[in-house]
């Protein structure tokens, strides 16, 4: 009787001992096609991942794969299939399965990457939700680039319909490529990964869509002259982060909430380090030469009729998901002010 009290006591003693809810320990697997140094994994994903851990007493264990699982156009499918349990998809490469994530594509006035993640992810919970776009996954947040500007491969920039008509405009498939497809038929459009090739090469007179994080990320400096603010005409990119519905469904209520106070706005507010990032890099650019400037009033002028079927474009596609697009967009942009006089 002794020994068997022995052995319960010492089996309780090591139980105590034991991390908590170590036996109920789930790990995700983590799938992003951005390289392990760029900003966005070093300092939004990876930090993210340990406060999940922190948060759920060390239950929830997020890991990053090594290399990307699938292509960008194929991550939400990954994940959807449970090839993967997480990753940030970028709305833009799947236009037609996530139209009310482009909202932030359609031009306008832009603030930061931190207001424009943050005012995204209440517009979703106010306005897009009911479209329901993301079926077979958990939305844990959404997140915004910074602003996207026009790079120009000249030494003078582009700055007017008529060099912009006689240009060749490297671009992403999607809103981005129709809105300058509009105006001139020299439009190259592919991924922005494989701008690089045109760009070096000297094939065409400017890139469109992506942000200065990305003239370092896709090694176009050197071969870039000058960089225009698109002003109230300014485009960016948008992502959701996203989980394997049926990881999410078999999680403990505890873990989901855990999971749940370290993602939704929390987590848009961490993009403050790509706002910090974005300004390191223009000043990087700058020392390279890069000049930056502004839209010339003209060119804006009209550039924005040009651009103008691009909302009420969206409106009209929103509308058939039944999302009232008019009152998205004017809460999305009103949200982005709100939260830079910090709201």
């Amino acid at each position: 009787m002794k020994r068997l009290i022995s052995m319960v006591l010492g089996i309780t003693a090591i139980a105590l001992t034991m991390p908590n809810g170590a036996a109920a320990q789930t790990k995700l697997l983590f799938s992003t096609f951005f390289p392990p140094a760029h900003t966005l994994v070093a300092d939004v994903f990876k930090p993210w991942a340990a406060a999940v851990k922190a948060e759920s007493n060390g239950r929830v264990i997020i890991e990053f794969s090594p290399s990307s699982l699938a292509p960008p156009p194929k991550q939400l499918d990954m994940v959807q299939k449970g090839i993967a349990d997480v990753t940030g998809h970028f709305s833009g490469v799947t236009p037609r399965r996530l139209s009310t994530m482009l909202i932030s594509q359609i031009p306008g006035t832009v603030t930061t990457s931190k207001a424009m993640s943050v005012a995204l992810w209440r517009t979703h919970n106010k306005h897009l939700a009911k479209a329901n776009e993301l079926k077979g996954t958990k939305l844990l947040s959404m997140f915004v680039f910074p602003a996207q500007m026009m790079f120009g491969t000249k030494d003078q920039p582009i700055s007017s319909i008529a060099d912009l008509k006689k240009a060749k405009i490297a671009t992403t498939p999607g809103t981005s490529a129709k809105a300058f497809g509009a105006v001139t038929s020299g439009v190259v459009a592919g991924p922005a990964f494989r701008y690089f090739s045109l760009v070096s090469k000297g094939m065409v007179d400017a890139y469109v869509a992506v942000t200065p994080l990305d003239v370092i990320g896709f090694n176009l400096a050197n071969y870039t002259k000058n960089a225009t603010d698109m002003g109230d005409l300014g485009t960016a990119g948008s992502f959701t982060l996203v989980l394997n519905q049926r990881k999410w469904n078999g999680l403990p209520a505890e873990d989901k909430k855990a999971v749940m106070r370290v993602s939704g706005e929390n987590f848009s507010r961490r993009f403050a380090a790509l706002d910090r990032k974005n300004k390191v890099i223009k000043a990087q650019l700058k020392k390279k030469g890069v000049a930056f400037g502004n839209l010339p009033g003209p060119f804006a002028n009209d550039l924005r009729k040009a651009f103008a079927f691009v909302e009420s474009d969206w409106i009209k596609t929103v509308a058939k998901r039944g999302v009232n697009g008019a009152a998205a967009l004017q809460f999305y942009r009103e949200t982005q002010r709100a939260v830079v006089a910090g709201k």
